[in-house]
């Protein structure tokens, strides 16, 4: 946080920047976005005062196991008013994917796109009704994702309508002035400020105003990589109901979730906490399990209708994202998160959902686990874990296997993990066709070797079987 007169110094400065930066209507309200984001990030504090909060009352908690079951007729009433929006900007780079993320082949041959089609195609087709799919896409997903809907959309009971969040300038970590110096600079200097950015391009794009003239209330937000957030018109129903403009799903947090963002209390509202917000003496009971007993699975549900007026208004929490340059210079990305949003409803609540809501793919592991058969894919597009399973097993893969294309050469045979508890790979291992892995399997080359498993072999705790 700046004081007032280095607020105002850096402000000047960045006017002079961001005009230099517009060329077009699309690019002066992308830069007018930016201007906001960059004065909070210069006038909030990037932490928390760990001793100002609580956590939240039960009273602000709905439990999903508890919500009454709902007719057919009722439900075909509350799908009338929702539209499903899939967070599309991102391109896996975690895992060294270079196109959208949603156009990798996760499941039985399809898409992380082809089954969100595939999945509100069924529910359309159950009850008669015309649930629309949009995407919200960035600059950098938008072309490839549109070349294959082309492809595989058009004979398909959905509705599928892209739209374009906003393209934001990179700042330099050392002068927090803005890396590209013109609109026309190479594509490095800019980026996408993250999904938070859904309420300014909903009203920018014209498309919240555009969905309520249709009858649509309610929206669905979702990442696209979590195959199992599918529609519940019981959750529109506890939306409406009790007016709570606002619902973020939310799941017990394990070991493997110590990242994910939970809710707290500070004077009386809600608000959603990460790791980027919690201070150095913070962060073990933040990671813990301990007070953190949930964390947030990033669906959320908002009622359109009661917010519509707020669009521009809504106040996240800035996540300044370091990163680097490919000449090696350190740069900050000013980001939101949707999940920041919850601070401005005081009537929001978190409904609680079991794990079977929450399987999505920031790495090769995760994407391993949904790509084998401890995972099932019915003719719907519904994702669940095998009857033979209650658990996910855990997976750990390093080295060679971390990123998406050297996967690809290793693994052109998903092994069996249905039977397995924890897998752990690192160097160079590759898989032959039929592969069975049960147990507690370490799989582990030596040096510079490779390791390969032959067609056909079954491996439990390690002991070998051909």
């Amino acid at each position: 946080m700046k004081t007032e007169s280095e607020k105002k110094e850096l402000l000047s400065k960045i006017d002079s920047c961001l005009e230099k930066l517009v060329n077009d209507d699309r690019s002066k309200k992308d830069m007018e976005i930016f201007r906001k984001l960059y004065e909070q990030f210069l006038s909030e504090p990037a932490q928390i005062d760990w001793k100002s909060w609580t956590l939240p009352a039960e009273d602000r908690y709905i439990d999903s196991s508890k919500l009454g079951k709902i007719s057919i007729a009722e439900s075909q009433e509350l799908l009338k008013k929702l539209a499903v929006i899939r967070l599309n900007g991102g391109l896996g780079t975690t895992m060294g994917c270079e196109g959208p993320k949603s156009l990798i082949n996760v499941k039985n041959g399809k898409t992380f796109l082809e089954i969100a089609i595939d999945q509100i195609e069924n529910v359309n087709k159950c009850f008669e009704s015309k649930v629309p799919l949009l995407l919200m896409d960035s600059y950098k997903t938008f072309d490839e994702t549109s070349k294959a809907l082309n492809l595989f959309a058009h004979d398909k009971m959905v509705t599928v309508e892209q739209f374009l969040q906003s393209k934001c300038p990179r700042i330099y970590a050392d002068t927090l002035l803005p890396v590209p110096e013109s609109a026309d600079s190479d594509l490095e200097g800019f980026y996408p400020p993250g999904h938070g950015n859904i309420f300014e391009t909903l009203a920018e794009t014209g498309l919240a105003e555009k969905l309520l003239s249709q009858g649509i209330e309610v929206i669905f937000v979702s990442n696209i990589d979590n195959t199992c957030a599918t529609i519940d018109p019981k959750f529109i129903k506890a939306l409406l109901n009790d007016n709570h403009e606002y619902i973020m799903e939310v799941t017990d947090k394990t070991a493997q979730d110590i990242k994910g963002g939970s809710l707290i209390e500070i004077n009386g509202r809600m608000m959603h906490l990460e790791m980027p917000q919690v201070p150095p003496e913070g962060i073990d009971e933040f990671c813990s399990t301990k007070t953190f007993k949930i964390f947030n699975t990033n669906n959320i549900w908002i009622d359109l209708k009661a917010i519509k007026d707020k669009l521009y208004d809504i106040k996240r929490e800035i996540i300044a994202n370091k990163k680097k340059l490919s000449n090696g210079r350190e740069i900050i990305q000013l980001e939101t998160s949707i999940g920041g949003a919850i601070r401005n409803f005081p009537n929001a609540c978190a409904l609680k959902v079991p794990r079977s809501r929450f399987l999505p793919v920031k790495r090769t592991q995760d994407l391993l686990l949904l790509a084998s058969d401890a995972f099932e894919m019915d003719r719907n597009g519904i994702v669940k874990l095998v009857e033979s399973r209650t658990t996910a097993p855990i997976i750990h893969l390093s080295g060679a296997y971390d990123s998406w294309p050297e996967f690809q050469k290793r693994v052109s045979h998903i092994p069996s993990l249905k039977d397995i508890e924890t897998l752990t790979i690192k160097g160079d291992v590759t898989f032959g066709k039929g592969v069975i892995l049960k147990g507690k399997v370490h799989l582990e080359s030596e040096g510079k070797e490779s390791l390969s498993i032959d067609e056909g072999v079954m491996i439990e705790n390690n002991n070998i079987s051909p």
